[in-house]
């Protein structure tokens, strides 16, 4: 009886534990592509909206990197909407124009094949695409494809304007709003067809430290009315609302594990208070008081926890390990954003985890030690 209630206090903890390390370690998995790819803040126009085209701004509000020297990286960039089409297939697109090196800066853990190095520098116009784009359109590195943008006229009528480009990189981030819509190409393609000469549309921007910054204090240096910055979170604020609705499921879980645990133990030293009857009225034959017995159950009670907190310690910890050295458990990228299960071992967490299952197995033990009070030694002998 022993055994198994040690064993529902190890498989509770242990299933915590993992819970919670593989809940964290997709959600920071997460964000650190979001930052890789966006930054951690992002400056554009003050009139954008979220879901439309950005607009275009000025090269006269360009801030400097001396204005914002809270930052190591600064990373230019200017999006517009436009048609990709080959000979059989057309599809709707994002073009981000950026320099060259910082494509390769932001996007280079992502990409999957390019071409070699001494090609890539004789290619123009380049363009990255996501790997998802390519499997739509059977495209390939080394492959010509036409961009299609519209450009209003001196009469205020929107032009195609047509121009060939050459795929020189494929790229994979695993994020569905990334790789269904942008294609990443040299910023001097899409400002020739921007309506202010040499504009841009935002700059992102990766923090020199992990101290956090102050937005406001950021805001003061650009120009305002025209300029604003967000945070990576505020830019892409659908895909952390939907990472924090993952956190009601793991209280679901914990709080469903922890009512094992407890009704485990109650149930169990119920039984064990009833299989004791005759050392009770033994025991309080011989001179014992019901708060002397009832130490002895707690102290049983506290043994059976503590050894099931240290088993489901070592197994949740064993598993995690195992997970982040050999990634094992491999994910469906295009369904849940990874490759594999990412784990986040927290020291804090485990440490939560461990007192509130060791306080809450106490407080229900508090129950089924009461049942010590209504048995008198005549009965607890004869019960025997």
């Amino acid at each position: 009886m022993t055994l198994l209630a040690i064993a529902a206090v190890s498989l509770s903890v242990a299933t915590m534990i993992v819970t919670i390390a593989t809940v964290k370690g997709f959600q920071n998995g997460i964000r650190e592509k979001i930052v890789k790819v966006h930054g951690n803040f992002i400056i554009d126009h003050a009139s954008n909206v979220e879901g439309a085209e950005p607009l275009p701004i000025a090269p006269e509000y360009l801030p400097t990197r001396s204005d914002l020297p809270q930052f190591k990286r600064m990373a230019i960039s200017i999006s517009k909407a436009c048609i990709v089409k080959t000979e059989d297939d057309i599809d709707g697109a994002i073009a981000k124009g950026m320099l060259r090196e910082d494509v390769a800066y932001s996007m280079g853990d992502f990409v999957k094949y390019q071409l070699k190095l001494y090609r890539l520098k004789s290619i123009q116009p380049w363009v990255f695409i996501s790997q998802t784009l390519a499997n739509r359109l059977k495209l390939d590195t080394g492959e010509l494809f036409t961009m299609v943008f519209f450009v209003r006229d001196s009469i205020g009528q929107q032009r195609p304007r047509a121009v060939r480009v050459n795929i020189v990189g494929i790229y994979e981030t695993g994020i569905e709003e990334i790789d269904n819509q942008l294609v990443f190409t040299d910023i001097s393609l899409v400002q020739k067809y921007s309506e202010i000469k040499g504009a841009f549309s935002q700059i992102e921007c990766w923090q020199a430290n992990d101290n956090p910054l102050n937005l406001s204090e950021i805001s003061k240096q650009l120009t305002a009315g025209v300029l604003r910055v967000s945070d990576s979170r505020q830019f892409n604020r659908m895909i952390y609302d939907w990472l924090a609705i993952l956190n009601t499921n793991v209280w679901i879980i914990l709080v469903l594990m922890a009512l094992v645990a407890i009704i485990a133990m109650s149930t169990i030293l119920l039984i064990l208070i009833v299989e004791k009857t005759a050392f009770i009225g033994i025991s309080q034959s011989m001179g014992a008081n019901i708060s002397q017995i009832q130490r002895v159950f707690l102290w049983q009670n506290a043994c059976i926890v503590f050894a099931g907190l240290l088993i489901g310690d070592v197994i949740a910890i064993s598993l995690c390990l195992i997970q982040e050295k050999t990634h094992c458990l491999s994910l469906n990228q295009e369904v849940y954003f990874v490759k594999y299960v990412m784990v986040d071992i927290n020291i804090v967490s485990i440490l939560i985890v461990n007192g509130s299952v060791l306080l809450a197995s106490l407080l229900a033990a508090i129950v089924p030690v009461q049942w010590v009070k209504r048995m008198t030694p005549t009965h607890a002998i004869r019960f025997q």
